[in-house]
C-alpha cells in the first residue's frame, strides 16, 4: 500500500514538473510578433501542401513540417524553464 502511495505521488510530481516546461522559439535577431506573422505562413504551407497532395496528415505531421518551416526562416526551439 505504502508503495503505491509514493508511486502515485512521484508520478504526480513528474507529471507537474513536466507541465513547467515548454518548447519556445528563439531567433537572435526577431522579435516575437514576427515569430507569429512567420509561423502563420508556415502553418498555410504546410496545409497547402497537404491539400495539393492529397494527403491526410495527422496533427504531429502538420507540427512537423511547421517547425521545420520555421527553422528554416532561422527559429530555434528551445525548453522555457
Amino acid at each position: 500500500m505504502k508503495k503505491n502511495v509514493v508511486a502515485g505521488l512521484v508520478v504526480i510530481l513528474l507529471l507537474f514538473v513536466g507541465g513547467c516546461y515548454k518548447m519556445v522559439a528563439v531567433h537572435p535577431e526577431k522579435a516575437e510578433t514576427q515569430f507569429y506573422a512567420e509561423k502563420k505562413i508556415c502553418e498555410k504551407k504546410a496545409r497547402d501542401y497537404a491539400v495539393e497532395m492529397r494527403e491526410d496528415w495527422s496533427a504531429s505531421d502538420e507540427i512537423s513540417h511547421v517547425r521545420r518551416c520555421m527553422q528554416e526562416n532561422g527559429w530555434h526551439y528551445r525548453f522555457r524553464n
